[in-house]
């Protein structure tokens, strides 16, 4: 699968066999494991809207499942979950998650070209662009599936 990043850009995704082989609730369904990645998101993204710099931080403190060390994603390992041919929200089919908005979330990664830029992922649309570091936008966490 390809999906859109901005400008001719694109990201390659390697499509999983089936959401249902893909994601895997675990820590008791406050989070889900990506097969694929081997990243583990939270299950249900939180409600705020933050500015990037503090979307920076927002994770650090989180002890969802009872564990810390959450971080924001990447720009690869947001657009990761997209699933390009669906809309509203731009995930796949079954998936295990919860309360997605089709909003705009934020990514840990800056623009390379513009320093009043960073990327974010709609998962209204599945689009991946640069967007105002001042505006704020939703945030969700993000570990290491190798971490305690």
């Amino acid at each position: 699968m390809i999906v859109k990043l901005a400008a001719g850009l694109a990201l390659f995704v390697v499509a999983a066999a089936s959401a249902a082989d893909r994601f895997v609730l675990i820590m008791e369904g406050a989070a889900v494991k990506d097969n694929h990645t081997g990243l583990i998101w939270e299950q249900t993204p939180g409600p705020d809207h933050v500015f990037w710099i503090d979307a920076l931080t927002h994770c650090d403190t989180r002890a969802t499942g009872g564990r810390t060390g959450w971080r924001i994603p990447t720009k690869e390992e947001l657009a990761g979950l997209v699933d390009a041919s669906r809309h509203d929200p731009a995930l796949p089919g079954g998936h295990p998650f919860s309360n997605v908005k089709s909003a705009i979330y934020w990514t840990s990664t800056p623009s390379a070209k513009d320093p009043v830029l960073a990327w974010h992922v709609s998962f209204f649309s599945g689009e991946v662009a640069t967007d105002g570091k001042h505006l704020n936008r939703r945030v969700w966490c993000v570990r290491r599936g190798d971490t305690p």
